[in-house]
């Protein structure tokens, strides 16, 4: 007889005229394809991809529901988009889920690009955006009845177009947080003041979407669960508001304010809001079921929140966008295939946003319209080909996994003793538990694969002339790149820290490089107890990723105790101090320990001797071009798929 291995996660979920098959719902999340005011068939088909893939609700994100409320490109509610919108709840329907949009008024957050009239952009007080530096009115009576209509008849125009429910945006703060918050709300009257006062706006609304949309229809809420600042909204709060709201909304998803925790890099703990949900539950105020959402990663993860009644259902972002099959997957027992999600922001990143969304460990997401769904998009090969993957790291390691799901007959070689390449410092390194992971599921899947790996072996020209093969991949990585300072021979680069001991680390440490690598090396050794000095010679630290991951590896270098010093040029090394140069002015360092970190460089040579010994030779990863972990996933996965 069948026995669910997470029978809590997988328990069907009544709310009100809905009936959730399990407990996992796909939160709304950024893609901002839309073009002339509608979503695109890239949006279509990722938000299907999310419900192919057994999620029991599925959220269309950021639907701005009026002019002066956009903060990202807004969705148009006319007739002529009515069709566009229907499709994309019939693809969700489809694979048996519940099609649910998020509704959005920006406030004070709202962006001018996106609004038509500037001066629409409006909040619950007088100011000016810091970021954008657009003018912010504070919104009258009149403005707050505009605006709660504008909800409400967003939410019909939706559920018209065939979506089963809305999402309503209380948190983040977008606007009906920002009347919550007694930072920002410091109006005098009847909005202001008291949490009664503050509560009044929003629930405003929620009565206004709930009068147009009848009793019979689900209504649900994004909120914060806490605004955690001293002077900010309280979980207490926030019960108290609820205990008012669910007169109006069937279930509230439970998150939080500060971009440090609603976009959670490795540096902060998972699930960092379920204590909030915890909370809500305990306080007796609240009866409607209570989902949380924050850095809820895997199954085994998802039932202990469920089970031990800290929340009724969870709420997955990042997780379905590095595997939309997980809940498939952990259905069947299957976690050991789960994709996992390594929490780097590239997907949220700011010059992602702006262009296509990028997952660095799933190369399908938000092009299933063009590349096709999971494993439909790795198509059989026609004919079965001999391939020889030169280098075990993750790019070589996805290109053989790949290559050989398409019925290639595969052999890895690998120079060193052991899988993984450069990704091998992980194993040592005190923050990267998520890279860890990824490094264990490609090894996994590698070996799986039914590739023929060879370690300890290089790619001689007798090996080739035994192989014969069609289709050669090099994937030999990048080298350090070491920098032309006088006594560079006294420092090491950053990546002997993890190897087996070979290196003594003393208790005053220096690295010249503030990239990401040499950051978080730093961050590595401070958390064991060393004095760490990074010396950069740009203004700026960490140009190397996305800006939300930098703004987690700053405060975790100030949690640390990291001295990070810019604008500063290393001019001599010895044995136990650096000498550098900074607004003119000679400075030296003393230290037990010198390390460098800035930057790879290609390295082809391989590619350049094998070019010719195979029909088809290909570069990829960094030996092609030194980046992250998306570069080499991405590059074998592309590559295997051209074979």
């Amino acid at each position: 007889m069948y026995k669910s291995k997470y029978p809590n996660l997988f328990k069907p979920l009544k709310i009100r005229n809905l009936v959730m098959k399990n407990r996992i719902m796909s939160a709304p999340n950024m893609l901002f394809h839309t073009i002339g005011g509608r979503p695109d068939n890239f949006y279509i088909s990722y938000l299907e991809h999310k419900a192919r893939g057994g999620c029991g609700i599925v959220t269309l994100g950021e639907a701005n529901v009026c002019d002066g409320g956009n903060h990202t490109p807004g969705m148009e509610t006319t007739l002529e988009n009515m069709a566009i919108y229907a499709e994309m709840a019939q693809a969700i329907h489809e694979h048996g889920a519940i099609a649910s949009v998020e509704l959005t008024h920006g406030g004070q957050g709202a962006k001018t690009q996106f609004n038509i009239d500037p001066n629409m952009i409006m909040g619950p007080c007088e100011t000016v955006n810091p970021m954008t530096g657009a003018k912010v009115r504070a919104m009258t009576a009149d403005d707050m009845e505009h605006v709660a209509t504008a909800f409400a008849d967003a939410a019909a125009y939706y559920i018209h177009a065939g979506f089963d429910t809305v999402l309503v945006h209380c948190a983040h703060g977008w606007l009906l947080t920002q009347f919550l918050s007694p930072i920002i709300n410091k109006r005098t009257d009847e909005y202001g003041g008291s949490l009664e006062n503050r509560m009044r706006f929003p629930l405003q609304v929620l009565k206004k979407i709930r009068e147009r949309l009848g009793e019979n229809r689900a209504i649900l809420i994004r909120l914060s669960g806490s605004e955690r600042e001293p002077s900010g909204f309280t979980t207490d709060d926030i019960a108290v508001f609820l205990s008012k709201a669910q007169e109006y909304v069937d279930m509230a998803e439970i998150s939080t304010e500060g971009f440090g925790t609603i976009f959670a890099t490795p540096f902060v703990e998972r699930g960092q809001n379920v204590p909030l949900a915890e909370a809500l539950k305990k306080s007796g105020l609240v009866k409607i079921p209570l989902f949380t959402v924050g850095s809820i990663l895997g199954p085994a993860q998802a039932e202990e929140i469920i089970a031990s009644r800290k929340a009724d259902g969870v709420s997955m972002s990042r997780a379905l966008i590095a595997d939309p099959f997980l809940p498939k997957k952990a259905a069947l027992g299957a976690e050991d295939d789960i994709t996992p999600c390594l929490r780097c922001m590239n997907c949220t990143g700011s010059d992602n946003a702006r262009r296509h969304l990028i997952c660095s460990v799933n190369p399908l997401i938000a092009r299933e319209a063009r590349l096709g769904f999971g494993d439909t998009a790795i198509k059989p090969a026609r004919v079965a080909k001999k391939v020889l993957v030169v280098g075990g790291g993750p790019a070589g390691m996805q290109a053989a996994i790949t290559a050989s799901e398409r019925g290639h007959d595969v052999t890895l070689v690998e120079r060193g003793e052991a899988l993984g390449g450069y990704l091998r410092f992980v194993e040592k390194d005190s923050h990267k538990s998520e890279l860890k992971q990824l490094l264990a599921f490609l090894i996994r899947k590698a070996n799986r694969s039914g590739a023929k790996i060879l370690l300890n072996t290089a790619a001689t020209d007798e090996l080739i002339e035994k192989i014969t093969p069609d289709n050669i991949i090099v994937a030999t990585g990048g080298r350090p790149i070491v920098p032309g300072i006088k006594g560079i021979e006294n420092a090491h680069h950053a990546a002997e820290v993890y190897l087996n001991g070979e290196l003594s680390i003393g208790k005053d440490v220096v690295i010249i490089g503030g990239g990401l690598t040499g950051l978080e090396t730093g961050l590595h050794l401070a958390s064991q107890g060393k004095q760490v000095t990074v010396l950069e010679l740009e203004e700026s630290i960490v140009k190397d990723t996305m800006d939300l991951y930098t703004m987690s590896v700053m405060d975790a270098a100030g949690k640390h105790g990291l001295t990070v010093i810019t604008g500063a040029k290393t001019l001599e090394i010895t044995d136990c101090n650096v000498t550098y140069e900074q607004d003119g002015k000679r400075q030296t360092l003393m230290a037990d320990t010198i390390l460098h970190a800035i930057g790879m460089r290609q390295c082809a040579q391989v590619y350049l001797d094998l070019h010719d010994k195979a029909p088809f030779v290909a570069l990829i990863g960094d030996a092609k071009a030194p980046g992250k972990v998306d570069g080499a996933i991405h590059g074998g996965f592309f590559a295997a798929l051209e074979v």
